[in-house]
């Protein structure tokens, strides 16, 4: 895909090097020459030095041809006026990094396709972390009415696995859980799951799970943690 992206910071130099060792073909704007100049020499990515919030900077970044438009401004209001600009010239995807949900409607009717809360992210994540140590939040879905978590099952698990398709009768995977991959720590690959496949300790489990799912599991987690090892 060709893919624009608003902004040099932190947060664009690192999507436009994710999508680079993809295979996307990615221009970067950037208002500072020094950071264009350094984002080229380090990680090989196209730069226009310009303000991405003018039309004539867009054409020069190829905006017309674009597959997919992304906002990683640090104001709102220039995110906003990208997102305009962007829809304008009918970019069919454009994503936008948001730090004001008083913005979300905004940005909607300005074309937006996809929204990243950054603060309600970093809330939802910091408040998981702590009622949940044992579990990671690796992103919400649908506005918070699902998360996508990954555990590790402790050294405590049964050493011989237990099999997903009884690991889900369980009461804590009895509802609104869905196992969407499993990592094991000697092959590194993720996997997954079917129901006759078995998970070990050290397994790195990744679930999609709504309600009070979080909760149920991490009790589940705590109960094994306490049984003696094998």
């Amino acid at each position: 895909m060709y893919i624009v992206v608003a902004g040099g910071g932190i947060s664009g130099s690192t999507i436009a090097r994710y999508l680079l060792d993809r295979k996307h073909d990615v221009v970067v704007i950037e208002k500072d020459r020094e950071t264009c100049e350094e984002l080229y020499a380090h990680i090989g990515v196209i730069t226009v030095h310009g303000n991405a919030k003018t039309i004539e900077v867009l054409h020069e970044a190829g905006i017309e041809k674009a597959d997919a438009a992304i906002a990683t401004l640090y104001r709102d209001e220039d995110n906003l006026t990208f997102t305009l600009l962007a829809h304008s010239k009918k970019v069919p995807r454009i994503l936008i990094q948001m730090r004001d949900p008083a913005y979300r409607q905004a940005y909607m009717l300005a074309g937006a396709t996809s929204i990243c809360d950054m603060n309600s992210m970093f809330t939802s994540k910091m408040l998981n972390e702590l009622d949940s140590p044992l579990i990671q939040v690796i992103t919400e879905i649908e506005g918070g009415k699902a998360q996508l978590i990954m555990f590790e099952l402790p050294a405590t698990f049964p050493s011989h696995g237990i099999r997903v398709q009884d690991m889900v009768k369980d009461p804590a995977f009895a509802h609104d859980c869905v196992f969407a991959g499993v990592i094991d720590e000697r092959s590194e690959k993720i996997v997954v799951p079917r129901g006759n496949d078995r998970l070990y300790p050290g397994n790195k489990v990744f679930m999609v799970v709504g309600g009070k799912g979080i909760t149920a599991i991490e009790q589940y987690l705590e109960k094994i943690d306490k049984q003696p090892t094998g």
